[in-house]
């Protein structure tokens, strides 16, 4: 009995070696696993800078018709969308009073004449009788005020007759442009009154092939809103279509709601299929910067750290560029960023950098930089980036298409783990735990 209690300990203890000798050799090993690169090319494409708004979509030419004399509208000639020329009629008010308005003044100026012509010659009898001392001055002077205001009440009835026909015009209302009427706001038998302002019966659009987006952009955003800039929009109606128009106008007068101040950007677009409706609402993306054939690669890649033990390449086997005699003056002079600390062939001091065999140190890079994948291994690159629309930025310096950049890196499940949670068969289990 003492015999296999002993072979049972010393079983138990060679379990209990080659557990701790596994753990520490081969799950070590496995911590210090690292995933391999993630790369993508770099590659020449198209990259822009945007500023959304909204907007209501309005003709380029539009006029509001109305009345500058009261009445009842007697006829109406046209209707909603109907089309219609320059100086046609629209519609017309009652005319009986204007008319018999005119008639009056008419009368009045008649009268006037026929006073003026009494007094004239009123006038003439007096002044020879007053050559011939047969009057006095002071009835020639009678004669001659009585002459004058006859002749100034001629004229204010002619001006009356004058006014009495124009405002006979008025009732005849008459289109002033080639249009489209939008609106109709009166209706045969309604009276209009012209006191302080004009009363508005339509609305009409010169032409609906040219339309106008008022959009209302920001204040953070103004500042990057030029004239000319390319404009696309889409509206709610025709959800699939996008529609291209152009800033033609940056107004200064700011409008502020809720303590938000936005300007107003009138955005000039062609309507040739009369899709484009007034009062629509447009989602608009302005462009503001756009660049064609640029060198980019995804803004990630510059946030990329590589892992700690993530194989790195040796700065011997670092390809360079062959420089002319003078590269190296205008990197002395600082035109050309140097190579990154630890990457040349003697590091900074011009020596080979001690440990660089013994341990895969990343080098401590400063500015911006990103890691280019060589052979599966990671090396740090410096370059210099310009334009970033949030997902792409342009790089001016420092790579070439066809570079291959590290955006990110596998991640490795440590399934050792779960193995060194395996229970020995030779230690107790707690109790109602099955063994496998």
């Amino acid at each position: 009995m003492k015999k296999i209690l002993k072979f049972i300990i010393v079983i138990a203890v060679l379990a209990a070696i080659a557990f701790g000798v596994k753990s520490y050799f081969f799950d070590g090993a496995a911590a210090n696993q690292v995933g391999s690169l993630i790369s993508t090319p770099v590659v020449t494409d198209t990259i822009k800078t945007t500023i959304s708004a909204t907007g209501t979509l309005e003709p380029v030419d539009q006029v509001e018709v109305g009345t500058q004399v009261s009445g009842d509208i007697a006829k109406i000639n046209v209707d909603f969308n109907s089309k219609v020329k320059k100086g046609q009629v629209i519609a017309e008010l009652d005319k009986s009073k204007l008319q018999s308005t005119l008639k009056q003044a008419t009368i009045s100026y008649n009268s006037a004449e026929n006073d003026l012509k009494f007094k004239q010659s009123t006038y003439n009898r007096i002044k020879k009788l007053s050559e011939n001392r047969s009057a006095s001055a002071v009835e020639l002077e009678q004669a001659e005020y009585n002459l004058n205001a006859a002749k100034f009440s001629v004229e204010q009835r002619k001006n009356e007759v004058s006014q009495a026909r124009l405002n006979l015009s008025y009732a005849t209302i008459k289109s002033p442009i080639d249009g489209v009427v939008l609106k109709r706001a009166v209706d045969v038998g309604q009276t209009v009154a012209a006191s302080m302002s004009t009363p508005t019966l339509f609305v009409i659009a010169k032409d609906l092939n040219q339309m106008k987006v008022m959009a209302a952009i920001d204040e953070a955003d103004i500042g990057q809103v030029k004239k000319d800039q390319r404009v696309t929009f889409t509206v709610d109606a025709f959800p699939n279509d996008v529609f291209n128009g152009t800033v033609q106008e940056v107004r200064l007068n700011p409008t502020t709601t809720s303590n938000v101040v936005t300007y107003t950007v009138v955005i000039s677009a062609q309507n040739p299929e009369q899709k484009l409706l007034p009062g629509m609402t447009a989602t608009c993306t302005i462009v503001t910067q756009e660049i064609t054939d640029a060198v980019t690669i995804p803004v990630k890649a510059l946030k990329f750290t590589p892992a700690e033990g993530t194989p790195m390449v040796d700065p011997k086997d670092m390809p360079r560029p062959q420089r002319k005699s003078s590269d190296s003056a205008a990197v002395a002079e600082g035109s050309m960023p140097p190579p990154p600390p630890g990457m040349g062939p003697g590091g900074p001091s011009g020596k080979p950098t001690a440990g660089a065999k013994k341990k895969n140190k990343k080098p401590r890079l400063e500015g911006d930089h990103v890691w280019i994948n060589i052979n599966g291994k990671a090396a740090p690159r410096r370059v210099k980036i310009g334009l970033s629309d949030g997902v792409k930025v342009q790089i001016l310096k420092g790579l070439s298409v066809g570079d291959s950049v590290v955006t990110s890196q596998e991640i490795i499940t440590e399934k050792s783990a779960t193995k060194s949670n395996a229970a020995s068969p030779f230690m107790p289990q707690r109790p109602g735990k099955k063994k496998k």
